[in-house]
């Protein structure tokens, strides 16, 4: 026999051993179920993580014998350390392993006990932060006391948060210097120990920009801390939101140089990168009132380095056209205070009047506390026809209004709360071939309970103070009726008539509405709702009128769709009516 052929046969035999092994291995190999039972939740979850039986499974298709009885008999202990975290110290645990004809079934059975209590948590926190009021509402807020279980996750929370917040708040040289919890098995109880020396608190240093489409002192006046205030990362969003807001950029980049502290004060750096100098809008719309819309707008967003914009637009639709232009001035807060010249024309027709108004004027807007302020004086001249009537009138009107907006959100509000107050007038003493006063208040209150549906509800209220009704020109009449004034009636359609019935408008102006809104599936919901209103020229003598509907309300990114069927249930037939509109819904 050659040796090639000797060596052949070797490696033949060889192979068939371990063809003959394998074929014993998998043989051996076996199907394996475990079951855990008496605990729930997140426990039940910890001890199936901990159980080195279901990693091995989960990672194997099956599992040899002398594996799993292995792994089995270390199974309690590791039951009992994936209870501790939670309190459990003392569970009773029943094990089980035995043959199935599908293979083995491992069962344990824990009945968890007592969970351990804790009889002190001691936090102490010194150093220059001790007074510090966000590390006093950590303190107040921690989340284990005396006489709570032990839950060793909520402890670790906790002590990761007040971590990080201490370098939110500039305390850079933080030191834990105790955390610790102590079990004491014998009297089965527990102790938390925490104790933390803030160190210093950094400060800002100097701030740059880099950019270079504005004025460096322009963009400073956005910045809601100076250098050598304490250091607060909150600050540093703010800004960043500020500057998002802005318009100008699209990429904001702020660093705060931790690793380039001088003297404890923190450098910082904002790289910006710009916007297109010019955006150009364009959208369509419908709504009942108004039939289809369409609307093309122009903005430069920086017409200058001290960051002044001009804007321009056209609104488009059966009953109005507008067209109107913007030149806006930032002021000392440019993110809440601005300043507006503004130029419009406004043409209207709806089925009581028709109007050509055209506008010059300037604002002035600025964030009080709660509320935002328009400070406004316009000279407007206006050409209109009310019922057989044509007229001429100009009016130098200044104007003010109050306006607070607290919602979750402005587009889909689950809780919110819009009111805004409105005072304005002209007298023939100053450029007006008419005097009047007039006020308005106008509020939406919007209050979700849970996933169960959402309660709307809306008034306006208009007084005006002047000798006769046929001075004062159509668009600083009151009339109502429509998609957001009172259903069931077509826009503009209530007021007091001539002696002709047609309407003619009226000096004040009353509605109010009541809606519950519930959800059917996803992005959508079904409304009942009742409205009310009408506007009048006398307080001793007015008639409220009434509808009554419901809806279906469709959710999108832009604003709720709504389409609604009313019925003028006070008028003759009680006729129905469709109502579509879309909008935000504060």
């Amino acid at each position: 026999m050659s040796k090639s052929l000797l060596i052949t046969g070797r490696l033949f035999f060889l192979v068939l051993i371990l063809l003959s092994n394998s074929s014993i291995t998998y043989a051996e190999a076996t199907k394996l179920k475990i079951s855990v039972s008496g605990v729930k939740g997140e426990l039940k979850t910890n001890v199936y993580a901990n159980l080195s039986l279901q990693q091995r499974q989960a990672g194997d298709t099956v599992l040899d014998e002398q594996t799993i009885r292995r792994l089995h008999r270390k199974a309690e202990k590791e039951i009992r350390i994936a209870l501790q975290p939670f309190g459990y110290y003392k569970p009773k645990i029943t094990s089980r392993l035995e043959a199935t004809n599908d293979g083995w079934l491992a069962s344990y059975q824990i009945q968890p006990g007592p969970p351990i209590k804790l009889s002190q948590v001691e936090i102490s926190i010194h150093g220059a932060g001790k007074n510090d009021s966000a590390l006093k509402k950590w303190r107040k807020h921690f989340p284990l006391r005396k006489g709570d279980a032990l839950r060793q996750q909520a402890y670790e929370d906790a002590k990761s948060e007040l971590l990080q917040l201490l370098q939110e708040r500039g305390y850079l040289e933080r030191k834990l210097e105790q955390h610790e919890i102590l079990v004491d098995l014998k009297n089965y109880r527990a102790t938390i120990a925490l104790s933390v020396n803030t160190g210093p608190r950094y400060r800002f240093g100097e701030v740059e920009f880099q950019q270079d489409i504005l004025k460096e002192s322009m963009l400073r006046r956005y910045l809601p801390f100076k250098t050598d205030d304490p250091y607060d990362a909150n600050k540093l969003l703010k800004l960043q939101r500020a500057l998002s807001n802005s318009g100008y950029y699209q990429r904001i980049d702020i660093q705060p140089l931790l690793d380039q502290t001088r003297d404890k004060k923190i450098p910082v750096t904002v790289i910006l990168e710009p916007r297109k100098p010019t955006r150009y809008t364009t959208g369509l719309g419908y709504g009942t009132d108004t039939g289809p819309r369409i609307s093309f707008g122009i903005e430069r967003r920086y017409h200058n380095y001290l960051g002044y914009k001009i804007s321009g637009d056209v609104k488009l639709s059966e009953i109005r056209q507008e067209a109107s232009a913007r030149y806006r001035i930032p002021l000392e807060r440019p993110q809440t205070d601005f300043s507006e010249l503004i130029a419009a024309s406004v043409n209207e027709q709806t089925g009581t009047s028709s109007r050509r108004t055209r506008k010059i004027g300037i604002s002035a807007n600025h964030k009080l506390r709660y509320l935002q302020r328009t400070v406004a004086i316009s000279y407007e001249i206006e050409d209109y026809r009310i019922a057989d009537r044509s007229d001429y009138s100009s009016l130098l009107i200044p104007l003010i209004t109050l306006q607070y907006i607290k919602a979750d959100n402005r587009i889909h509000t689950r809780r919110g709360w819009h009111a805004r107050a409105t005072l304005k007038g002209a007298t023939e003493l100053l450029l007006s071939n008419t005097s009047f006063v007039q006020t308005q208040f106008g509020t939406t209150f919007i209050h979700s309970f849970g996933n169960s549906g959402r309660f709307i509800s809306r008034a306006d209220i208009g007084v005006s103070w002047l000798a006769e009704l046929a001075e004062l020109p159509a668009s600083q009449r009151f009339f109502t009726g429509g998609d957001r004034s009172v259903r069931g009636y077509r826009y503009a359609s209530l007021g007091p008539t001539d002696n002709n019935g047609k309407t003619i408008g009226g000096k004040h102006l009353l509605t109010g509405s009541v809606e519950y809104e519930f959800p059917i599936a996803k992005n959508f919901a079904l409304a009942t709702f009742f409205d009310t209103g009408n506007s009048f020229n006398s307080f001793a003598d007015f008639e409220l009128k009434q509808s009554a509907g419901f809806g279906l309300h469709w959710f999108l990114p832009v604003g709720t769709l709504r389409l609604d069927l009313a019925s003028a249930f006070m008028e003759e037939g009680k006729p129905w009516r469709i109502h579509l509109s879309i909008g935000p819904d504060m």
